[in-house]
């Protein structure tokens, strides 16, 4: 086990949405050294100056494989911030491994293990993926659920009404059906988990309805992501559903539009960012994961947990995992995080004492409409 003072952790776009979070994560959980890189300096070190103590700040360039060279080698474990994910892939886990630095990623998931898995670069290293919020905190809920009570079916209902990074809406088209790139795609649209398998065109994407918890009306998509179906593999779930939500009525818009298009470009990247800003207009944001569960024994439950912000929720499940791996607290190879964190203890600590995130738990089925603020 490193000795925490001497380990240096370097974030890789920690001038992002989600780095910065991370970047704040990782000072209050330890004094370890943090070295913060981006392709802009100057943001860097206004964040180190907030973050005090042992902080560089370092250029990083993740299109150039000597910049991310440079950078890894400094470092013992790298944090990867940056997206968007379908289009970084593995390279900067590919430059940490060559530097001998143990790698985890608040992204990547199935493309990225794919490409890692069996890799002689990444024997004796840890090398932990899909440690965000969705994929990472959504499948940690349920295992930490299951735990408790068993698990044989589960509905999830996930989205929120926020500001959308360039990253963000990238990887968010990629769901869509229709969508390119196939090889970058990290599920299965309008398909269900039924009984141990896959199931094509089992939902259909509704806009204009009611989710619940959801307040006023949503366009719900419904994704089987990777993660979804590798965690009904393992829970031996009889019936998995997964809906993206999207409240957003601009939002809304631009996606149903984008539907059945295999051009995802920068322009439609660029009118869903701003979609969002207009309708963040005047409102509060939010966002949910709500999970209807039917336990062991045949019983229903609701868990909802709810944040104001799922980016810094990411930065803050990443920073977790992060020193998880700093402490060697998990298992060397390729692993997704929620795969082998320890849920309870994993779960409490991202809870507790937060106001910006609330974690409610109730026996009952989830109620349709709820009023904003009611729970």
């Amino acid at each position: 086990m490193r000795d925490l003072e001497d380990t240096v952790i370097g974030v890789v776009g920690a001038s992002g949405a989600v780095g910065r979070h991370a970047a704040h994560a990782l000072r209050s959980l330890s004094h370890a050294r943090l070295i913060l890189g981006a392709r802009r300096t100057d943001p860097l070190r206004a964040l180190a100056d907030e973050l005090g103590g042992l902080v560089e700040v370092a250029p990083v360039d993740v299109d150039s494989p000597e910049s991310l060279e440079a950078f890894c080698h400094r470092c013992d474990v790298v944090l990867n911030c940056a997206g968007p994910s379908y289009r970084i892939l593995d390279r900067v886990a590919v430059a940490a491994l060559a530097a001998g630095a143990d790698y985890v990623d608040v992204t990547g998931d199935t493309p990225v293990y794919d490409r890692l898995a069996g890799s002689p670069a990444a024997e004796g290293h840890r090398v932990l993926l899909s440690a965000g919020v969705l994929p990472g905190l959504s499948a940690l809920l349920p295992r930490w659920f299951a735990r408790r009570h068993g698990l044989r079916e589960m509905t999830v209902h996930a989205g929120g009404l926020e500001r959308c990074t360039g990253a963000a809406a990238a990887d968010l088209l990629l769901s869509l059906p229709g969508a390119d790139a196939a090889e970058a795609v990290f599920g299965h649209p309008l398909s269900a988990w039924r009984d141990g398998a896959v199931v094509e065109g089992a939902l259909r994407a509704r806009d204009g309805t009611r989710a619940p918890h959801f307040p006023g009306v949503v366009f719900v998509q419904p994704f089987l992501t990777g993660e979804a179906r590798r965690l009904a593999d393992a829970l031996g779930l009889h019936r998995l559903d997964w809906y993206n939500v999207h409240p957003g009525e601009r939002t809304r818009a631009v996606l149903t539009a984008a539907v059945g298009r295999a051009d995802h470009g920068s322009e439609t990247v660029g009118r869903l960012r701003r979609a969002a800003d207009l309708d963040l207009v005047g409102e509060r944001p939010y966002y949910r994961l709500v999970y209807s569960l039917v336990d062991g024994a045949g019983t229903p439950h609701t868990l909802l947990a709810r944040f104001t912000d799922s980016y810094r929720m990411t930065g803050r499940v990443g920073a977790a995992t992060t020193m998880a791996v700093a402490r060697g607290a998990t298992p060397t190879g390729v692993h997704h995080a929620a795969d082998v964190l320890e849920p309870e203890p994993a779960v409490t600590a991202l809870f507790e004492g937060d106001e910006d995130a609330v974690l409610h738990l109730w026996q009952g089925a989830a109620t349709a409409d709820p009023e904003e603020g009611a729970l």
